[in-house]
């Protein structure tokens, strides 16, 4: 059995090991094999992209030297794109949040994130998305752009 060096993990992990993190779906060997071809292949593993993520990355590979055939490409992306989508993320509760989850989570300035903390704790809760017009400073256009990553 092959045993493969996880460098930025600092351990080791047996053949065995990796076959378990790649789950078994069309593509897997070839995935392995390709990504085997300039590094650890637990490297994509650790990645969580949507499709499109997933094409930069393997363009990115190929611009670096990685041999890939048009159908191993189509074959590769889209192993890679269902064993490792994007995850979730999770809204961002303006009531509760700290200013840096909210710089980070919502791309905020980070004084637009603190002043957003700063309005809520001296005026309490924020009821609705309107509530935070209210905000001085805040860039409303970027709230109203990141709705859907807001709660209360």
């Amino acid at each position: 059995m092959k045993i493969l060096s996880l460098v930025c993990a600092g351990v080791v992990c047996s053949g065995a090991a990796l076959a378990q993190q790649f789950p078994d779906l069309p593509g897997k060997d070839l995935t392995i094999k390709l990504c085997s071809g300039c590094h650890e292949p637990e490297r994509a593993s650790s990645l969580k992209q949507d499709k499109d993520g997933w094409d930069a990355t393997i363009s990115a590979m190929a611009s670096r030297g990685m041999a890939i055939t048009d159908d191993e490409y189509a074959t590769v992306l889209g192993y890679l794109s269902k064993a490792f989508p994007a995850e979730a993320l999770k809204p961002i509760n303006i009531n509760t949040a700290s200013a840096i989850d909210m710089e980070s989570g919502l791309s905020l300035l980070r004084s637009q994130a603190a002043a957003i903390v700063a309005y809520r704790e001296k005026n309490g809760k924020f009821k609705g998305l309107d509530d935070l017009k209210k905000v001085p400073g805040l860039d409303f256009a970027k709230i109203t752009e990141k709705k859907d990553r807001i709660a209360f």
